[in-house]
């Protein structure tokens, strides 16, 4: 298989304008099979329909269509952020639920979103996390640093996985410097979702 390498600003892949796109698959391979190829690791065994069911029936919502899709052509796969595997995606607030005076101190911005959020991504293993709205579907953030501690980021996890693929072909830097590889892929994803969103994401 050929894996992507980048050495110019061109070579960086937008993979796709909406899951379900033609070269939305194509494109997504490419790069998360050029991530697991750069990191050594195996690639993810895609989810079952069961699996899928069995986690909706236990959150007693759907989950974003585009996620489902996701899942099921690429598993919990490697993006750039760490995807939580399907029997630990939980609502945001039972983090804490057995022990909430640990927990953070909400505003009260973050309470009247707090009870629909369902996790499903750990920015980095940091902390932070990405969650969607059980109703709404929207993706919102999740910054233990910073109050509001919750912010909504994008309407879809399909926004969110396009940004995550084109800032994670970071690591994929041919004869080139790094550095200058992170200053493209962040200029991509700006022009995507704006600075604020991405300094609020990175910084």
């Amino acid at each position: 298989m050929e894996y992507i390498e980048v050495n110019k600003k061109e070579d960086v892949i937008i993979p796709f304008s909406h899951i379900g796109d033609p070269q939305w698959e194509v494109n997504t391979r490419l790069i998360i099979e050029s991530l697991a190829y750069n990191w050594s690791k195996s690639s993810a065994v895609p989810c079952t329909k069961q699996e899928i069911e069995e986690l909706e029936k236990r959150l007693e919502t759907t989950l974003p269509l585009s996620l489902k899709q996701f899942y099921l052509v690429f598993g919990v796969a490697g993006i750039g952020e760490e995807l939580i595997e399907l029997k630990e995606i939980e609502y945001l607030e039972e983090i804490w639920a057995p022990d909430p005076q640990y927990g953070p101190n909400f505003t009260e911005e973050d309470l009247a979103v707090l009870p629909y959020l369902i996790t499903f991504s750990n920015y980095l293993g940091n902390g932070n996390m990405f969650c969607f709205h059980k109703d709404t579907k929207e993706i919102y953030y999740f910054d233990h640093d910073t109050r509001p501690y919750i912010t909504k980021f994008f309407l879809d996890f399909e926004d969110y996985l396009k940004c995550c693929l084109v800032l994670a072909q970071t690591d994929l830097f041919g004869d080139i410097d790094q550095k200058e590889v992170d200053h493209w892929t962040e200029d991509i994803v700006i022009d995507l979702i704006g600075k604020d969103i991405v300094n609020k994401w990175r910084y």
